[in-house]
């Protein structure tokens, strides 16, 4: 192995790294560190893999169609190919995707690095553009290892995705049976049967289970071989069929080669679809942690988690829900990520668009923040929520909502009466309140209170509560 303190990139990287500074820390001059490719600036590892992914695919398939590099030459190549895939040399990549040129400093620190080693390997030259860019554009190399990169991401999304749906179809088989107030608006409004509160947050995530999946059939199309604007200028035919062979096999992807490269380069529209997918999760995520806020609560206290930590620094006797917390803050700054991808996406102009690794980066960090997301709900979350059986009938037996269920069988204008009536009685909350309301709309009505009692017992009347 090299002495990697050594800089192997070139002239082209050092103009990159001195452009595009990032400053991450005090709003002050930046430190040596950061100005020279510190760890916080460098190219992300995930991004590094692929495009050594993509370049190796390249390379095998020149060789394989024409057979151009002697062998000492190939081998070593490969060598330092796969070296770079599994970030031996990732200290070499120190150009943020936060950059102009679509990623051509990208493309230039790439070709500078593997030149620089092969030379002082075994001594042949190796250049930099005239080899290390045969064939090849930033604007076709750059957006595939891109695809590659977020179709990886977007399968770790998926997998979150399936496992969180699975633990609330489990939550919905545990809850079956169990009769509690269903709201509207904020509102009481008629009995519902746990279960299918939680049915109802499983059937969302089922959704974004599908739509991720569907996504995938659009975003496998690749540029490769489309170089600088779709028109595979200076490319032979024999060559980009192996390479397009040759990155499917090294991704273990199911990538294909665009029918219509001059659109693949030009449009970045399936990635504004990732964004898409991801932006609806978040939604979905938000909508589920608002839900859990609620019957969290004290005042509600429908359902309950351990304590994950002390509460406050000066009340003994509070306990914050820090990871639904934690959750929805994470989801709101992926719904923000996904908002300014889909910015990047609508500012390509003409044959390219120049903020693709701008893009990139809002695509990972959503990713990222989603996967901690649902596996902090299926990890911790939702493994210890349970329901406050006490509290649930409470609830349900001292709310006029549950006379709601008697619809079927008394008129609307009676119930509203009776409610009024014990209202202004105040008799709501008093021990019996439900039974002799219960004793008026028999009155009023003729239907015999033990049917009437029935009803109630069942809360939905004949409206059956399992999920078909």
């Amino acid at each position: 192995m090299q002495n990697k303190k050594r800089e192997y990139f070139g002239e082209q990287t050092r103009r990159g790294i001195e452009n595009f500074v990032i400053h991450r820390g005090e709003l002050s001059a930046p430190a040596e560190s950061e100005t020279a490719g510190g760890c916080q600036n460098r190219l992300p590892r995930e991004f590094i893999r692929s495009l050594a992914e993509v370049k190796e695919a390249v390379f095998r398939g020149i060789q394989e169609a024409e057979h151009r590099y002697p062998e000492p030459l190939f081998t070593t190549l490969m060598e330092v190919l796969e070296e770079i895939r599994v970030g031996a040399w990732d200290d070499q990549f120190p150009i943020p995707l936060s950059q102009g040129g679509a990623g051509t400093s990208i493309h230039m620190n790439f070709n500078e690095v593997v030149s620089a080693i092969i030379e002082e390997r075994i001594g042949l030259s190796f250049h930099p553009l005239e080899e290390g860019a045969r064939y090849q554009s930033t604007n076709d190399i750059i957006p595939t290892a891109v695809i590659v990169t977020v179709f990886r991401g977007l399968l770790m999304v998926e997998e979150e995705t399936i496992r969180f749906q699975q633990i609330l179809v489990e939550k919905e088989r545990q809850w079956r049976g169990t009769l509690m107030v269903g709201r509207t608006e904020w509102q009481d409004a008629l009995p519902i049967d746990a279960s299918q509160v939680a049915a109802a947050w499983a059937g969302a995530v089922e959704r974004d289970r599908w739509r991720l999946h569907k996504i995938k059939e659009r975003l496998r199309v690749v540029p490769l071989g489309g170089t600088a604007v779709g028109t595979a200028f200076f490319v032979p035919k024999g060559y980009l069929f192996q390479a397009e062979r040759f990155l499917r096999e090294l991704t273990g992807l199911p990538l294909s080669r665009s029918q219509n490269l001059p659109d693949a380069v030009s449009n970045q529209d399936s990635l504004a679809e990732v964004a898409s997918g991801y932006s609806l999760l978040a939604l979905n995520v938000i909508k589920i942690c608002n839900d859990l806020f609620f019957y969290t609560s004290s005042p509600v206290g429908e359902m309950c988690m351990p304590e994950a930590q002390w509460g406050s620094t000066i009340m003994p006797f509070k306990t914050n829900p820090v990871l639904i917390e934690f959750v929805k803050g994470l989801a709101i700054r992926v719904e923000g990520h996904c908002g300014v991808a889909h910015r990047y996406a609508e500012e390509g102009n003409l044959q390219l668009n120049a903020f693709l690794p701008f893009l990139l980066e809002e695509l990972l960090l959503a990713a990222q923040e989603l996967c901690s997301a649902l596996a902090t709900l299926s990890g911790k979350v939702f493994p210890t929520l349970e329901l406050n059986q006490e509290r649930i009938q409470r609830n349900l037996l001292g709310s006029p909502a549950l006379l709601n269920a008697l619809r079927d069988r008394v008129p609307y204008p009676v119930l509203k009466e009776v409610y009024e009536e014990s209202r202004r009685e105040r008799i709501r909350e008093q021990t019996g309140a439900l039974d002799r309301l219960v004793s008026r709309i028999a009155e009023r009505t003729g239907v015999d209170k033990e049917e009437l009692d029935t009803l109630l017992r069942k809360g939905v009347g004949t409206y059956d509560v399992e999920r078909k």
